[in-house]
């Protein structure tokens, strides 16, 4: 957990607080519901500094003096959770002040919300705790002073059973005062009652640390800075904005006490450019009171338009979205030759950001899960273009929840966790890369050694699959690779090439924390590995088969079993140069998807993502499998560019970066969650964007935590490229033609084996 010197460990001096049901006192508000809070505090003179800590099960809005200052907490397992610290100094003012809070709680698990066991004691049923130090010995806490009180109406409807997860968001401003926050209205509601927690020799203690919860820790990531974008209305009670946004909601209407506004939002449009709520778009539904109210939504919402319905007698003044995504900070930035290659890089950007809030999230309009697997592009994006790195930091902490057999989630801190109906393996594979990436770019021992024990029951999960030749065999779970047709039954080659890469990861973790019998177990495994996997070679064809079932190696061949059998290290150097053909041969490669049974899945088609298949197993391939090679889609794109990179062909990614230019007819402000459909706000396409920091300008750390750098641009068949890329120590200059080379740089640096110290350099590529 994150330390925090303004609140050392101990029993907090607040008390976790929520209001009593609308139906009398000594039981609990039922379902989803939402309560509001409201303390006082009088002040002479507003300290320099007001530390302040809060928290609540499950989630709150906090406001002071009327204006929203924090809204939490960031999602964990309910065992790990943080709680959030911020300083209420500048909210505050001298003589009355007045510190309000919305707060709700779920009826169950949400694609957001893991909820801690109902047979906890009454924090399961919502809580919220707030202290904040005025003085030395002088507190503002949450108690039975405060004020509480539910709000009817404000709830939501059952959730439609749709891969979303979502009912309908209800709000009433009936319920709540359009005065509740000011400071000379006092709204007549009763007393906040205490919320009793368990504790070890005292149960029904009514402070924290407590369980569920734990002993907290502070804020691991940055607040999001709100920012409101107003919906441009037309007719028919459409709305839409330029791109996709993502955040609460804001209605601001006015008709009579009762009737009800609703809001669909739409990701899509229809042919004629209006907003297209599908069936897993989200809504909100707003009551009116007789006055003209501004409303807010408590949950988020990802949208490109939506449909707003009101009765005669309603005026919809306004509809705006208050934007809610993790902050980009400094000035990393990208130009080259080619201005399609900028568009990319910022489309990149612009899509990560839209799929990062308090964890990394596949995309914010249909799901708004913490996948496991997906989050490592994210996570890539960041390193290299964000000058915060602390979500980077953050994911890979949240993602590390094993079940007790050792693998992870397939998305966590939710109700995939929860339900934990199946495991992705290869997405935990994937989540020991992106631990690898923080051991490279942050170089923390404490934060690798805490997760290191994690990755190896990752790795270990694999042993009891594993054939005589060393190769895992009939895994079970959803063995996904990605969403293009690529066989995995019985001896998968992809997965053995990202187990491959794990373990040599894995190893040089262990290695560099002074664990010299953990290093030898993962490097004695994929050495097996390495012998086992020549299984998998089709001398015939050159190339690796996608998979072994029954005994018998099959003739279908993708990128991702070539692709990942180079960077997991099973490939002997004679076969380089041969698979860096199969890999960029276009008349050779398909796309191929097992939702498109009968033919291509082709850029921009709109073909179903997913499908029968899941269930009913893949159909038989349609394509020549004796020369053609299945193409990887964006998720997995960054595999195969970091193959060619090892294979020494880091040259070919600027041109092969261009494949994304397809994808601008489904969207050019946000990535496509697949060449073909899906989502247009997937953060996991976004490969092209740190491809272009690292390997056509060419920056990456040479030595763990960054101190050193790397810089071998390759420029392709561009004529210039330069860019600032993000290490610890500031931001690192590139400007790279054919022949010259500019760097400035905070840290020393290699080029071409030569080391260079931090400074400006002009450096002649020419020769």
């Amino acid at each position: 957990m994150i330390a925090n010197a303004d609140f050392p460990p101990g029993r907090w001096r607040a008390r976790w607080i929520w209001a009593e049901p609308l139906d009398g006192p000594g039981g609990h508000a039922p379902g989803r519901h939402t309560v509001a809070l409201r303390g006082t505090l009088t002040l002479d003179a507003v300290p320099d500094r007001v530390p302040t800590r809060v928290v609540a099960l499950a989630g709150y809005a906090l406001s002071v003096n009327g204006v929203e200052v924090a809204r939490g907490p960031v999602r964990a397992n309910p065992r790990m959770r943080p709680y959030d610290d911020l300083d209420l100094a500048p909210h505050l003012r001298p003589g009355g002040n007045v510190v309000t809070a919305l707060g709700w709680m779920y009826e169950g698990p949400t694609p957001w919300w893991l909820p801690p066991s109902p047979f906890a004691n009454d924090l399961v049923h919502g809580a919220f705790v707030l202290e904040a130090r005025l003085g030395p010995d002088v507190w503002f806490v949450t108690d039975e002073r405060w004020q509480a009180q539910v709000l009817d109406g404000w709830s939501a409807t059952a959730g439609g059973g749709s891969v979303s997860g979502r009912g309908r968001e209800l709000l009433d401003a009936r319920a709540l005062p359009a005065d509740w926050q000011h400071p000379d209205h006092d709204p007549g509601w009763p007393a906040a009652v205490l919320r009793r927690a368990m504790t070890t020799g005292e149960p029904g203690r009514p402070e924290p640390p407590s369980y569920p919860g734990g002993p907290f820790g502070g804020r691991p990531i940055s607040w999001s800075p709100p920012r409101e974008t107003i919906l441009t209305p037309s007719q028919g009670g459409a709305y839409t904005a330029s791109q996709v946004l993502s955040g609460t909601l804001i209605v601001d209407a006015d008709g009579p006490p009762g009737a009800e506004v609703i809001v669909h939002a739409a990701e899509f449009a229809d042919p004629a450019g209006r907003p297209a709520p599908g069936e897993h778009d989200a809504s909100l539904a707003v009551t009116t009171d007789g006055t003209r109210r501004t409303l807010e939504s408590l949950d988020t919402y990802g949208l490109r338009g939506a449909l707003v319905e009101a009765p005669d007698g309603v005026t919809v003044h306004r509809v705006s979205v208050r934007e809610r995504t993790y902050p980009v900070t400094g000035d990393a930035w990208f130009a080259c030759s080619d201005p399609r290659l900028e568009q990319i890089w910022r489309i990149g950007r612009r899509t990560v950001t839209l799929c990062s809030a308090d964890a990394y999230l596949d995309c914010p309009t249909r799901e708004q899960r913490a996948w496991t697997g997906d989050a490592v592009v994210h996570q890539m994006v960041d390193l290299t273009t964000n000058s915060d790195w602390r979500l980077a930091r953050w994911h890979p902490r949240l993602a590390a929840s094993p079940r007790s057999d050792g693998m992870l989630p397939m998305a966590v801190a939710g109700d995939a966790e929860w339900a934990d109906f199946t495991v992705i393996p290869d997405w935990a594979l994937h989540w020991v890369h992106s631990v690898w990436n923080l051991y490279r770019y942050v170089g923390d021992r404490d934060e690798i050694a805490e997760l290191l024990p994690v990755a190896e029951r990752v790795l270990r999960w694999f042993e009891p699959f594993l054939d005589e030749s060393g190769l895992p065999t009939d895994v079970f779970g959803w063995v996904i690779i990605d969403w293009s047709a690529v066989h995995t039954e019985g001896v998968s080659a992809a997965l053995c090439g990202l187990w491959g890469r794990a373990l040599l990861e894995f190893a040089e973790l262990a290695s560099w924390l002074g664990d010299r019998g953990r290093a030898e177990w993962a490097r004695a495994a994929h050495a097996r590995l390495v012998v086992g996997f020549e299984r998998l070679w089709d001398s015939e064809r050159e190339r690796y088969a996608d998979s072994i079932a029954d005994g018998e190696r099959r003739p279908m061949a993708s990128q991702h079993g070539q692709a990942a059998a180079i960077v997991g290290g099973l490939v002997p150097p004679g076969r380089i140069d041969r698979l860096v053909r199969v890999l960029t041969d276009e008349h050779d490669l398909v796309h191929a998807a097992f939702s498109a049974p009968d033919g291509p899945a082709e850029p921009g088609s709109d073909t179903e993502v997913g499908g029968a298949h899941l269930r009913a197993g893949p159909p038989k391939p349609w394509w020549d499998t004796d020369r053609q090679v299945v193409r990887a889609q964006p998720f997995f794109r960054y595999v195969v560019h970091d193959a060619l990179a090892r294979a020494g062909r880091a040259d070919l990614i600027a041109g092969l970066c261009l494949d994304w230019v397809a994808l601008f007819g489904r969207s050019d402000t946000s990535w496509s969650e697949t060449w073909y459909g899906g989502t247009i706000s997937h953060g996991w396409s976004s490969t092209p964007t740190r491809d272009l920091m690292t390997r056509v300008l060419g920056v990456e750390p040479a030595e763990p935590g960054f101190t050193v750098a790397r810089i071998e641009p390759a420029l392709g068949e561009l004529a210039e490229a330069s860019g600032a890329v993000p290490c610890p120590a500031g931001l690192i200059g590139v400007v790279v033609t054919p022949g010259e080379l500019r760097v400035d740089s905070p840290v020393p640096f290699v080029h071409a084996g030569r080391p260079y110290p931090a400074g400006r350099h002009t450096i002649d590529r020419a020769g």
